[in-house]
């Protein structure tokens, strides 16, 4: 750690070769795999989203049908335009009282499938970004049933397997190919990912082919060290260390609803489609203090915190083994301050739109494949001008990342002014040009 610039080697003798490993790489990615009860693992050192790219591209070929999830990433979008890969969407449900897409149903899953018999597969979020779980192994159930794959966007779960009193991961539950970023809940560096695979529904040797033309042709050893040592810390030290990392976050959580009178997502009555919530994600329900969730994380930022993504009323605390109770005392004192006065001193008042905020339920209208709308003549226009156009970009509020409108899709009225009232009440939209303009299919 005092000189890393020294383990910043390259594919010289006896430091082996990430896309033909046969040396100490292929070892890593062996004991890795053996962890993560993977037969293949490739260590990912353009994060997840390359990871999931790959997974994608490996399973699918030109003009395939893959279900997806309405709130998947928009890695899997561009994953489509790379591989000409047509989406049908599932919804997930939503939670009207807490105003919050969950997760997908087993039953909606199961309507795909039977529209979409020519499928190749199911991806699954897995878990979202607040934590919930879905019923996977009820999914992977329906999908293998029907001799579909189960690919599972796991990002946000990589350290499920090291404790029994977190949810299963998707490896134990039977996927196909799975995708964890090492570097959200692992101790690892930022791009450090894995892409797993299992059972013989997947060609492993041509997820190797599609990994090398993805990634790098250089890619980080300090990347992939790091990956190699965040498995084998939480191998020999994880389950202790997360078992701390649980009692925290809930003594956290108690203080944050005594002391400050916050909710945490642990408070709200979850839907049947959430089958469990990860307890090492920390996410605080705002209303009690009148502010948006975008506002006070603005707020905590300016004390020393540094949230990880915040919605209309909530904030999306990651929360590591890397964590300790300091960290969490001090994150408590902050919430305390901040409802003890910081506003008036800022004087700082709520968002307009705060109590009326929602998300439409409605799937946009297709007009043509995710690669044809990318590929074809583009014209920017100012946002309120585009409804009524096709859209020919990814555009939605960041983070986390999940699109509104994607390529092909139709632009309604509902959903650009969807999107004004997030970026409003102080969210961040991406997929804009210059600020403003929305790419679309030139007419």
């Amino acid at each position: 750690m005092d000189n890393l610039a020294a383990l910043d080697v390259t594919e010289i003798p006896g430091m082996d070769n990430l896309y033909c490993p046969t040396g100490v790489i292929a070892q890593a990615q062996a004991l890795a795999a053996q962890a993560f009860g993977a037969h293949h693992t490739f260590f990912m050192v353009n994060g997840s989203t390359a990871g999931i790219q790959a997974m994608i591209m490996a399973a699918c070929k030109p003009g395939d049908k893959l279900i997806v999830p309405r709130n998947s990433h928009k890695s899997v979008w561009s994953a489509m335009i790379l591989a000409d890969v047509r989406p049908v969407y599932i919804q997930p449900q939503y939670d009207r009282h807490n105003f919050m897409v969950t997760q997908i149903s087993v039953r909606d899953v199961q309507r795909a499938l039977d529209e979409n018999p020519d499928a190749v597969g199911v991806l699954v979020v897995h878990p979202n970004y607040y934590g919930m779980c879905s019923h996977l192994k009820r999914i992977e159930r329906v999908v293998h049933g029907r001799g579909k794959l189960l690919l599972v966007d796991e990002a946000h779960g990589a350290h499920f397997i090291f404790h029994p009193d977190l949810p299963p991961s998707a490896g134990e539950l039977g996927a196909d190919m799975w995708v964890q970023s090492a570097h959200k809940t692992l101790p690892a560096l930022t791009q450090g990912a894995y892409l797993h695979v299992k059972g013989p529904r997947v060609d492993a040797k041509r997820v190797a082919q599609v990994v090398a033309m993805l990634q790098t042709s250089s890619p980080s050893y300090l990347i992939m060290a790091a990956l190699d040592w965040a498995r084998a810390l939480m191998e020999a030290e994880g389950r202790a260390l997360i078992g701390g990392l649980i009692q925290q976050i809930h003594h956290a959580g108690e203080q944050l609803g005594s002391r400050v009178g916050l909710l945490t997502i642990g408070d709200y009555a979850m839907g049947e489609e959430v089958e469990a919530l990860d307890p090492t994600r920390l996410v605080v329900d705002v209303r009690p203090l009148g502010i948006t969730g975008y506002l006070a994380e603005r707020l905590l930022r300016d004390v020393g915190v540094q949230v990880e993504m915040s919605d209309i009323y909530r904030l999306v605390l990651i929360c590591s083994v890397a964590d300790d109770g300091a960290s969490f005392s001090a994150l408590v004192e902050r919430f305390k301050n901040l409802a003890d006065g910081l506003l008036e001193r800022h004087g700082i008042k709520p968002c307009a739109g705060y109590n009326k905020m929602s998300i439409s339920r409605e799937i946009p209208r297709q007009m043509m494949s995710p690669r044809e709308a990318f590929y074809s003549i583009i014209e920017n226009i100012p946002i309120k001008e585009s409804i009524g156009r096709i859209c020919a970009g990814v555009i939605g509020a960041y983070p986390p990342g999940i699109p509104r409108f994607c390529p092909g899709e139709l632009i309604d009225k509902e959903g650009i002014d969807e999107l004004l009232d997030i970026q409003q009440c102080g969210g961040t939209l991406f997929g804009l040009v210059n600020g403003n303009l929305v790419p679309v299919v030139s007419k």
